[in-house]
């Protein structure tokens, strides 16, 4: 629930230009029409949201990837396991986005059947914001979970050298009264790409953010609420790279460096629940309602408010939805240039 960052020279374009303009990029380096939606849909979303680390100023580096090699824009999916409520991925090097809902609607199509369904996903990318995959769930009627692994940027607790990715962590279900419960974080205590947008800005880092050298050099960033945040990162670790077979956090390459025609090889993990399958949907969506609206009542200290995870982001949709998504001048300038392409 971090507050987004806003465009510098307030341009703003709306979420469907974002979304053609991102989807004939893709189209015309062949990647399918729905493959194109996943990605359109997930960049859109999160930044309507407000997340924007993980949302459209995203897609520069994603077309790096395409462009590179690193992502595979006509993967071919492989997909194992015998289970009735579990499945192995192999996503074919395809962009994270696309590995991703790929992945989680076959979990939702287990969970239908089975009560639960879980999908463990190898050699894929960088996935976005891990909220677009459990926002897919939920709105399919589905408790979900999403996880990924990630190149290694934060410390061990009282370690001083990168070896543990951001590794989010996201739930989302729906309660009655379009009421939603939406959690989406970084096990360490703020996002790399939040750092990063705050150095090119010239903005000085909070407090416990990141581990700093001598010369200023970023070392590595703090984990979330210190030994916990490292046991949260290692969790998701076991789950995604361990359970997939695929490259430890500090193996892998990073998102933001060449080699840009190498595959990187980030796994992912996708757990859906119906909540059928456990009791009374309806007594279970009638009291989760009730269990926001008792937080959001709750006192609040001065100049505060009592809020549940999904609120701030609800409330930046409707005012980008309104008003279009901010965008830095280098953001502008990049689109400006896809937009150029189009014509």
């Amino acid at each position: 629930m971090s507050a987004p960052l806003a465009g510098a020279d307030g341009a703003r374009k709306s979420a469907a230009e974002l979304a053609a303009l991102i989807t004939a990029a893709l189209l015309r380096r062949g990647v399918s029409q729905q493959h194109a939606a996943y990605v359109a849909d997930g960049l859109v979303e999160a930044s309507l949201r407000g997340i924007d680390t993980h949302g459209v100023r995203l897609f520069e580096t994603y077309l790096a990837e395409l462009d590179g090699g690193r992502s595979n824009g006509r993967p071919e999916f492989r997909w194992s396991g015998e289970r009735t409520a579990a499945r192995t991925l192999d996503a074919g090097d395809a962009l994270g986005l696309v590995a991703g809902r790929v992945a989680c609607e076959e979990a939702v199509a287990l969970a239908r059947s089975s009560g639960v369904g879980a999908v463990s996903v190898r050699s894929s990318n960088h996935f976005g914001a891990a909220s677009v995959y459990t926002l897919a769930m939920a709105r399919a009627g589905l408790l979900g979970l999403a996880f990924s692994n990630s190149d290694a940027l934060v410390a061990p607790h009282g370690g001083r050298r990168a070896f543990f990715g951001t590794n989010p962590i996201s739930m989302a279900v729906a309660a009655d009264e379009d009421e939603l419960f939406c959690a989406d974080f970084a096990t360490s205590q703020v996002s790399y790409s939040r750092v990063r947008a705050y150095r090119a800005q010239g903005r000085p880092l909070e407090p416990g953010w990141a581990i700093l050298g001598e010369e200023e050099e970023l070392l590595a960033l703090e984990p979330l609420g210190g030994h916990k945040g490292q046991c949260l990162g290692m969790m998701v670790e076991i789950l995604c790279a361990l359970l997939a077979g695929m490259p430890f956090d500090h193996q892998l390459s990073h998102l933001y460096d060449p080699p840009f025609d190498q595959p990187r090889q980030v796994s992912h993990f996708f757990l859906a629940l119906d909540v059928a399958a456990f009791g009374s949907e309806s007594a279970f969506r009638r009291n989760l309602a009730g269990l926001l609206e008792e937080v959001r009542r709750q006192p609040a200290r001065e100049g505060a408010r009592t809020l549940v995870p999904g609120d701030l982001e609800k409330l930046s949709a409707a005012e980008r939805e309104k008003h279009g998504i901010p965008l830095s001048p280098g953001e502008a300038t990049f689109f400006a240039r896809l937009a150029a392409e189009r014509a």
